[in-house]
């Protein structure tokens, strides 16, 4: 089997097209807090996380570090560089050991000239990218921080996995960072549901037991 097709971003390709791309590709395993992208910068690959974590972050003026989202197995970075060639709009960083599948863009340009078609997988990715920012910036802008806690907790506990209790890896201070808010408050508003019930906490792993409430 070729390995890239345990990558579900090119699982809509056929077997010819998943071969060409195949060529250009290669993996690579990066040791936890390395820097794979920095804002401003111009490299020009797509990353597919095989294996691992890395954050997705920006820099404010003073320095703060402001949490966009986690990347965990199969989610790709990159996609918008692969078109357009411009720098990066934000920084990647391991949160863990990761195992990841690069593809440079001047090969992924050959194959477009080859399979023009190839576009339309990659155009996939990018609007399931915007929405998920258009809704971030809705929970930003609509809700208090016990909703975008909330939010948070359900969806992404959700895809990070199918038990019946799903289950988030995540440090408070993380979690503050991509609600915008103090570390303070999060710890309390989580130490309240798992009083509740609502949740458990062991080992950065929030386990969410029953439907959390509207309101905190």
């Amino acid at each position: 089997m070729n390995m890239i097709d345990e990558l579900p971003l090119f699982a809509e390709l056929t077997s010819e097209q998943k071969a060409l791309i195949a060529e250009g590709i290669r993996v690579q395993q990066f040791p936890r807090s390395a820097v794979l992208i920095t804002q401003g910068d111009l490299s020009d690959s797509l990353f597919v996380v095989l294996s691992g974590r890395l954050k997705v972050y920006i820099l404010g003026v003073n320095g703060r570090e402001i949490l966009l989202d986690f990347l965990d197995p199969p989610s790709a970075f990159g996609e918008l560089s692969l078109l357009d060639g411009q720098p990066r709009s934000a920084s990647v960083m391991t949160v863990e050991p990761c195992r990841l599948a690069i593809l440079p863009r001047q090969h992924f340009l050959d194959c477009l000239e080859k399979h023009p078609e190839i576009a339309i997988v990659l155009l996939k990715t990018l609007v399931q990218r915007s929405r998920g920012l258009v809704e971030r910036i809705g929970d930003l802008a609509l809700l208090d921080v016990y909703g975008r806690i909330s939010n948070i907790l359900l969806a992404r506990a959700s895809k990070e996995t199918e038990a019946d209790y799903p289950t988030l890896t995540i440090t408070h201070q993380e979690l503050a960072n991509l609600v915008g808010a103090s570390r303070e408050m999060i710890t309390r508003i989580l130490n309240d549901l798992k009083k509740g019930g609502f949740i458990s906490i062991e080992n950065r792993k929030i386990t969410v037991l029953n439907a959390l409430p509207k309101r905190w």
